[in-house]
């Protein structure tokens, strides 16, 4: 699995590096320094505004990246599956996308 995340983005990056202390068998990769072939094809501006995952052949985006992420980290499973549940999960999408777009629009000028 590889996560993609914006490492100019401190709340991202604080975020990462908490998820990097943990034993895992995750890849992370800083959009804002490489691109990979597994990104390769989004614009700059769908790269940059939400975080994406590579697993088994598929590229998550938003708030399913890390749904797919946590489901694969033993300490975060549980969370993976509550946020999966039909209501619950239409609130985690818009909660992701409403502070997404601050985070976007807050680093834009970084990237």
């Amino acid at each position: 699995m590889k996560v993609y995340y914006n490492g100019s983005c401190n709340i991202c990056n604080a975020e990462i590096n908490h998820y990097k202390k943990t034993k895992n068998e995750i890849s992370y990769v800083d959009i804002s320094e490489t691109k990979d072939e597994h990104v390769a094809s989004l614009s700059k501006d769908k790269l940059f505004r939400r975080m994406h995952v590579y697993h088994q052949g598929t590229l998550y985006s938003g708030s399913e990246s890390f749904l797919v992420m946590w489901s694969q980290m033993k300490k975060w499973k549980l969370l993976s599956r509550i946020l999966s549940l039909p209501l619950i999960r239409q609130v985690w999408f818009l909660i992701y996308e409403i502070v997404a777009i601050f985070l976007y629009w807050k680093n834009k000028s970084k990237v």
